[in-house]
């Protein structure tokens, strides 16, 4: 399982991959501790400062249903950190 981004995204066009907080905040304890270093890692590259405009403030993300229709977001309560939405080994 050593591949890079690029192989990750496969023949997608996706420039982003986003992962809804409360699935991340369901794995593991061990998992999301290895997760959040990782993100330190790429914060320190000043990504956000180096790279995005200056006015810029964030993403929004919406769900879309096959035909492009908004719908609800069945993952969008992360409950303070405390929704779990499968089991895990905490």
């Amino acid at each position: 399982m050593n591949q890079d981004i690029h192989s990750y995204f496969g023949l997608s066009y996706a420039n982003y991959l986003v992962l809804p907080r409360t699935v991340l905040q369901s794995m593991p304890m061990e998992w999301q501790i290895k997760f959040v270093e990782l993100l330190e890692e790429v914060d320190d590259t000043n990504w956000r400062t180096e790279l995005m405009p200056k006015n810029w403030m964030d993403y929004l993300v919406k769900v879309r249903d096959k035909n492009g229709r908004f719908i609800s977001d069945p993952l969008d309560n992360y409950d303070r950190g405390r929704r779990r939405v499968f089991d895990t080994d905490q």
